[in-house]
C-alpha cells in the first residue's frame, strides 16, 4: 500500500464524484434523491473505500515506526 498512490486515487475519485454531482445539479436532482442514483452511489463508495485505505496505511505506518523505534532502543541499550 503506497500512500502517494492512494492519495492520488482518492483525489481522482473525489473529482469524479464532484463532476457527477455537478451533472446531477444541472439536472436539478435533489440532494436526497442522489442516494437513489446508482452512479452516485458507486462513486461515493469508491471515495469512502479509498479514505478507509488511507486510514489503514496511516495505522500501518505508525505501527512500523513504533517497531523501528523499539528495534533501535533494543540495539542501542547496553547488554547485561
Amino acid at each position: 500500500m503506497d500512500r502517494a498512490r492512494i492519495e492520488r486515487q482518492l483525489k481522482l475519485a473525489q473529482e469524479n464524484l464532484a463532476g457527477w454531482v455537478k451533472q446531477l445539479d444541472a439536472d436539478k436532482v435533489e440532494e436526497k434523491a442522489r442516494k437513489r442514483n446508482a452512479k452516485w452511489r458507486s462513486l461515493d463508495a469508491d471515495v469512502r473505500a479509498l479514505k478507509r485505505r488511507l486510514l489503514s496505511v496511516s495505522a500501518v505506518e505508525e505501527r512500523e515506526a513504533a517497531a523501528e523505534q523499539r528495534r533501535t532502543e533494543k540495539s542501542g541499550s547496553p547488554a547485561e
